[in-house]
């Protein structure tokens, strides 16, 4: 399963897994069976990472979207 289309952030993408958790169980929370193909998402992980080191939020163009 590959959700598609606009699972940009982490929260949004923690709230599919706690669904896929939920809804198919356990076995389904893996790379093989479940995974999410979003550059936007990385990115606002990076950002997510950032701000727990430094204490503020970057820019949302301060990483690549490439």
């Amino acid at each position: 399963m590959k959700p598609a289309g606009g699972i940009a952030t982490a929260k949004l993408a923690l709230n599919y897994l706690v669904v896929l958790r939920e809804t198919l169980g356990h076995e389904w929370l893996n790379a093989d069976m479940f995974r999410f193909g979003a550059s936007a998402l990385a990115n606002d992980l990076l950002m997510q990472i950032v701000k727990e080191e430094t204490g503020v939020y970057q820019s949302i163009d301060y990483f690549s979207k490439d």
